[in-house]
């Protein structure tokens, strides 16, 4: 196995202005492992899950992201258009433009996206909280996804899909909204970089992507594409000239 570390890049998926920067509602992630022993019980053994292969190496390749804010929404989806209002004064803000995909209503986005990509391919598995117990999971779930995170740059969004055509949805602050799974073995250098132009065109161009070539295009295929025309070689040269001086978070 290889010890050579990955470089994974990430940012908040905005532009920061002059007067308006979101960087509060973006704290840093950090391993699974790493925010689970904050609450490990001080009388553990050696016969803890913590000591166990199989659970500590996957748990020390999970990121957790957090919420900051604490908000609570009221939505209805059997509406024509569907409607989500905030009830809190301080709240993230979110939409339902999805077609509907369940019986139990439409999905829930909110705007509270993150960057990320690496300079080698990589599979990221974005999940549901599965090893807390956030406020959120008791109106919907996290609508999960896997795609390599080297050979296509899009937004990992925070998308809910409820339990309830119609209802409320609650987030408070400090509890998880999902976590991301990167598939590997090799230590990994995540780094951060500050959102630009450019790089957002060359997102959307990745998001509309099947404007121009069809919906149902597997995404192998896309990557193919990706690497035929070069746009990792361009993200990574904007990422680096983007770069925020600090120590990269290794895990």
């Amino acid at each position: 196995m290889s010890k050579k570390p990955i470089n994974v890049y990430w940012s908040p998926n905005y532009i920061s202005k002059e007067g308006f920067d979101l960087s509060f509602l973006y704290p840093k992630p950090e391993t699974l492992m790493s925010d689970l022993l904050k609450n490990k019980y001080s009388d553990v053994d050696n016969f803890s899950f913590f000591s166990c292969p199989a659970v500590s190496t996957k748990f020390k390749k999970i990121l957790v992201f957090k919420n900051s804010v604490s908000c609570s929404y009221t939505y209805d989806a059997t509406l024509d258009p569907p409607i989500i209002l905030a009830k809190t004064q301080e709240y993230i803000g979110a939409n339902i433009i999805r077609p509907q995909a369940l019986a139990s209503g439409r999905s829930i986005e909110f705007h509270i996206g993150h960057m990320i990509f690496s300079d080698e391919p990589l599979e990221a598995v974005l999940t549901s909280p599965f090893f807390h117990e956030p406020k959120h999971t008791k109106y919907g779930s996290v609508v999960p996804g896997e795609f390599d995170i080297g050979q296509w740059f899009r937004p990992i969004n925070f998308e809910v899909q409820p339990w309830k055509n119609s209802g409320e949805f609650v987030l408070e602050d400090g509890e998880p909204m999902f976590y991301l799974e990167f598939k590997t073995k090799q230590p990994i250098l995540f780094h951060r970089f500050n959102m630009t132009e450019k790089l957002l065109s060359y997102s959307t161009a990745n998001v509309q992507y099947f404007s121009l070539f069809g919906k149902k295009i597997p995404l192998v295929d896309r990557y193919k594409r990706f690497k035929q025309v070069g746009l990792r070689e361009k993200i990574l040269t904007e990422i680096k000239n983007n770069l925020i001086e600090e120590v990269p978070y290794k895990f």
